[in-house]
């Protein structure tokens, strides 16, 4: 009911190790394999067979939810998904009508029904739905299907899932995806005390997870969505400094080729990435700023679109600091790109021309396969001369052209307040105008609220408007950093209204909410890499070798399936190939074995360049293998582990797998990234 499938599938596992003959573990399975139709249908098929050779001890009520699903991946009998879909529905709508007591099967009903809607299949009634979810609450007050209530309510009418997200989180204390949903339905309606405290739990229950299991965080499903909501929820609380914390945060999360990199969506340091750059923009923090983005935080990357908002940020600091020469450099560096990016797509043209001719296309496929090519590139084309204009126009200001910043103005991203802009550079009517809209928009944001009271009072105008204005911010001012450049030049405006120097109000807790575990008894809040396990273990010479010998400095640390697999020689030797660049980097290595003692010189001779330059040492009890969750222990089978260990003791980086880490160059280069953020 949480949707954490990979523990559900581990607890419906361990079922099956106890009773291998439990058909029900298998309907299990697949339920927890909703998301990955070849592996849910390999499992339902499991259960398929055991019901044709095992007498089992099965009841008409489970073999009724067996038939269900066997039929929902029975692509043979029904080719037609959506089909297959509706007669699923149909078949719940059946066992609930036969066993009305089913409450399991009635949240599934509408877990489907909503999971299925986003297949194409629409609700027809929300209310018969929330009808449903209220038999099962009403035989069990705390049952997870508020998951589903929210879900169900959340881009419909999110008032009507506020009872659900006060209790949901209680209801499954141990899932982090539990606490997280309540955020949306409180996030909607503007409760950002509510979704920053539901977001803090489910961060911190994410984090002692990943302490628990040496798991890279973003092999957690929606972790990263979580917290850069989280650190957005900051921002509108006007928690500055907590905002720009939580992006870090989330650049300071290791990286995986698979899981984790700057280009890929919805991963950690993509959406770090962005939210420190709007941050530091959005709280005006122009000096750190341009620290930042010339510092590991945020690393020049290897496409020039890519790296554009890091160039953005620069140019528009530099604009507030008044660096003229420093600006037109900014801009003469996003323009080479742009001339780059036009010549790409004037030879993608070109390219698209010789294989139209080549192919003997006719004079439209080819005017086609020209506009395809084009359009590939266009987009990007139009990125770079948007940021152009906008920094030109902040150019143009600084020699005193402010009918030309107006103009540029135009292509400033929306999301940032113009107000400001527009007073700057003279145009207090359409400052006025766009601060009140602002003001009357009411969306609890503390920092363009605070922007638009200052621009109406710098302009002397709509007093009624500013008080107003000003009344609503401390309505949820209790979190702001008062201090900040934001809401520091509010003081004097406080002050003529009578205010106190600190003018924030203390929150008052909501009254539908339900009592609240202490956050800190949950976990970290940012992600905190945990400890290496010790060991004492012997190599080929019988000498003992220890973590504790390691102190100091940093360690990569290699555990291998012994000699005899071929894959785990690969990596041993690509890693003994390129020990010096290792080495350079200050990344001693340190491999473990499968093997016993007399084995491990094997190892050695299967490198064929003399002896392997690193120690190896035997686990051959698998003890170790163990205590750093590199075994599989459904099939008791080691794993191959591939660790980074700070000169702390601190596991910073892990992948654990059927196949050994192969990417060596993204190794050393994550290692040294993570080893100067995490000092």
């Amino acid at each position: 009911h949480g949707f954490w499938y990979y523990e559900a599938e581990r607890s419906f596992r361990a079922i099956l190790a106890h009773d291998p003959n439990c058909a029900m573990a298998y309907w299990g399975l697949s339920q927890a394999n909703y998301e990955n139709e070849k592996r849910a249908k390999a499992f339902i098929q499991k259960a398929v067979e055991l019901l044709k050779k095992v007498c089992l001890n099965i009841t008409e009520h489970e073999k009724a939810s067996l038939d269900a699903e066997i039929a929902y991946h029975d692509d043979k009998k029904e080719k037609d998904i959506t089909k297959r879909r509706k007669n699923f529905l149909r078949a719940y709508e059946d066992l609930i009508l036969a066993y009305p007591d089913d409450i399991e099967a009635k949240a599934l009903l509408v877990c489907r029904r909503w999971q299925f809607m986003r297949k194409g299949i629409p609700i027809t009634t929300y209310i018969g739905l929330d009808a449903i979810l209220g038999e099962v609450f009403a035989k069990n007050p705390n049952h997870p299907a508020h998951h589903y209530a929210i879900h169900l309510w959340d881009d419909r009418k999110h008032e009507q899932a506020l009872d659900s997200a006060a209790k949901l989180g209680n209801a499954a204390p141990g899932i982090a995806h539990m606490w997280h949903m309540p955020g949306h339905i409180y996030s909607k309606a503007k409760r950002y005390h509510d979704a920053v405290w539901q977001q803090q739990a489910s961060a911190r229950i994410d984090h002692a997870h990943m302490q628990d299991w040496f798991l890279l965080p973003d092999q957690i499903h929606n972790y990263a969505h979580n917290n850069e909501w989280l650190s957005r929820n900051f921002s509108h609380l006007g928690k500055v400094r907590a905002s720009i914390d939580m992006a870090k945060s989330l650049l300071t999360n290791p990286r995986h080729p698979t899981l984790n990199t700057p280009e890929k969506k919805k991963a950690s340091a993509r959406y770090g990435r962005m939210r420190l750059i709007q941050f530091l923009e959005k709280s005006e923090l122009w000096q750190e700023a341009l620290e930042t983005a010339n510092s590991p935080w945020l690393e020049k990357l290897p496409k020039p679109e890519d790296d554009l908002s890091r160039l953005r940020l620069i140019g528009v600091a530099q604009y507030h600091h008044k660096q003229k020469a420093e600006l037109q450099q900014t801009i003469g560096t996003i323009d080479t790109h742009l001339t780059q990016a036009q010549a790409d797509q004037d030879q993608a043209k070109q390219k698209a021309r010789e294989k139209a001719a080549k192919e003997k296309k006719n004079e439209k496929d080819t005017k086609a396969a020209e506009k395809k090519a084009h359009d590939q590139h266009q987009k990007k084309i139009k990125t770079f001369e948007n940021n152009l204009t906008e920094l030109r126009g902040y150019l143009a200001a600084m020699d005193g052209d402010l009918k030309a910043a107006l103009t540029a103005m135009a292509k400033r991203p929306s999301n940032i307040n113009r107000a400001p802009y527009e007073l700057a550079f003279g145009d207090k009517s359409k400052a006025a105008e766009t601060a009140k809209k602002q003001i009357e928009k009411n969306n609890k944001e503390a920092i363009p609220l605070a922007k638009s009271i200052y621009v109406l009072h710098q302009i002397n105008k709509d007093a009624p408007l500013i008080k107003t204005g000003f009344d609503e911010l401390r309505s949820f001012s209790s979190e702001i950093e008062i201090k900040s450049p934001v809401f520091a030049r509010l003081a004097p405006i406080a002050k003529q209204f009578g205010y106190p120097d600190d003018w924030r109000q203390p929150h008052t807790p909501a009254k539908d909410l339900l009592a609240r575990p202490k956050l800190d008894s949950l976990g970290p809040l940012h992600w905190t890499p945990p400890a290496a396990p010790s060991f004492t273990l012997p190599d080929q010479h019988n000498k003992t070798i220890s973590l504790n010998q390691y102190h100091g400095k940093p360690l990569i640390l290699v555990f291998y399936l012994g000699a005899g697999c071929l894959h785990c020689t690969e990596q041993l030797t690509a890693m003994a190939d390129r020990y010096p660049d290792f080495k350079k980097e200050g990344l001693p290595i340190l491999a473990i074995s499968t093997d016993d003692v007399s084995d491990l010189k094997k190892s050695q001779t299967n490198y064929k360049k003399g002896n392997i330059p690193f120690p190896i040492i035997s686990d051959f009890k698998k003890d170790i293998f163990k205590k750093y969750t590199a075994h599989d222990d459904f099939e008791n089978e080691p794993l191959h582990g591939t660790f980074l260990i700070d000169e702390k003791g601190r596991i910073l980086w892990s992948d654990i797998s059927a196949d050994p880490f192969m990417e060596i160059d993204f190794l050393i280069k994550e290692s040294k990234r993570l080893l100067s953020l995490h000092q």
